[in-house]
């Protein structure tokens, strides 16, 4: 499974990356999202300019039945609480959450774009992806 992050779904929204070229990508693993990420769009949709918020907040909808949302769950939260731990000075509670759901998942990677940085999560691969090219690197603790 490929998990995606908030500023890869935000391209996708804005027409930057197609969803075709991310399921190229893919090779047939399945892509997810994680209900925190979906926090953050609908929060972003919410708060932007009254003009086109009801518009926003359907994409955000939309995109919800594109692709599996994983949940919070309680081993979710000992797989972040684990690494934050282990990271005390790295990080928001946030960052740390999104990546325990989607390791306590089972996914293979943590896809984002390349201006963002992402902590490192042993076993969860970390993808850089960009519609011209994807670059990764294996993350250690």
């Amino acid at each position: 499974m490929k998990v995606l992050d908030t500023p890869l779904l935000l391209d996708l929204l804005r027409g930057r990356i197609d969803v075709r070229t991310l399921v190229e990508h893919s090779r047939g693993e399945e892509l997810a999202t994680t209900e925190l990420n979906l926090y953050e769009l609908e929060v972003l949709a919410r708060s932007g300019p009254r003009v086109g918020r009801d518009r926003r907040v359907a994409a955000v909808q939309r995109l919800r039945r594109k692709f599996t949302v994983l949940p919070v769950d309680e081993r979710a939260c000992q797989v972040a609480a684990t690494a934050q731990a282990a990271h005390p000075r790295g990080g928001s509670t946030l960052e740390w959450l999104m990546l325990g759901v989607a390791k306590a998942a089972g996914a293979s990677s943590w896809w984002t774009v390349p201006r963002e940085a992402v902590l490192p999560l042993e076993g969860l691969e970390v993808v850089h992806f960009s519609k011209k090219a994807t670059t990764s690197r294996q993350s250690r603790n």
